[in-house]
């Protein structure tokens, strides 16, 4: 949940509205600050969605690879053959499973 309180109130309207409190941290996120409060225009929300789409771009990109983190430091990275990827998650749920 946001930093912001909702009061009664506010709650009542935003309820009346079909404002969900969920909702309240992404309006907060990607609306536009204005004198009392936020507004998410149009622009707002295409601004918003380009950025998801480059994300789950991004994200797509990197499906099967892997880095080697040691220490706190990057060791290597590369991409992850399926068998090899395989026996990785394997060993995870097995020590899951102890």
């Amino acid at each position: 949940m946001s930093a912001v309180t909702i009061t009664d109130h506010g709650s009542a309207r935003m309820n009346q509205r079909g404002i969900r409190e969920k909702d309240l941290d992404l309006l907060l996120l990607i609306g536009t600050e204005i004198d009392d409060g936020f507004v998410v225009r149009q622009r707002d929300y295409q601004a918003f969605e380009r950025v998801l789409k480059r994300l789950i771009q991004r994200a797509r990109r990197l499906v099967g690879k892997r880095v080697v983190i040691a220490e706190g430091q990057l060791i290597t990275g590369y991409h992850a053959m399926p068998g090899k990827m395989r026996r990785l998650l394997n060993r995870i749920e097995e020590g899951n499973l102890k």
